[in-house]
């Protein structure tokens, strides 16, 4: 699973709503809906509960949006550390 594929659950979970998270995140949203879909499946469980065309996120949605926000900000984090770090802006960690 991507970093690019957890990035655009987090933009469905704060929509709720494929098409404009398809917009905020400039792609198709057949594919961005195909890319949840396998997100799920990998996962095996159902994020969101999709009835009328809107969309809830389910418990594990809920719990795994949680993670997934903290875990994304980990990541950028880390990737700043490592810019700043080859420009000397910081010291490296023994």
């Amino acid at each position: 699973m991507s970093l690019r594929a957890l990035r655009h659950f987090v933009v469905v979970a704060e929509e709720l709503h494929m098409h404009r998270a398809a917009e905020r995140l400039h792609i198709a949203q057949p594919a961005l809906s195909q890319q949840i879909k396998q997100l799920e499946q990998r996962l095996g469980v159902v994020l969101f509960s999709r009835a009328n065309r809107r969309l809830t996120l389910t418990a594990a949605g809920e719990a795994f949006l949680h993670k997934t926000r903290l875990a994304l900000e980990m990541a950028d984090q880390a990737v700043l550390d490592a810019q700043r770090t080859a420009r000397g802006e910081q010291g490296r960690l023994h």
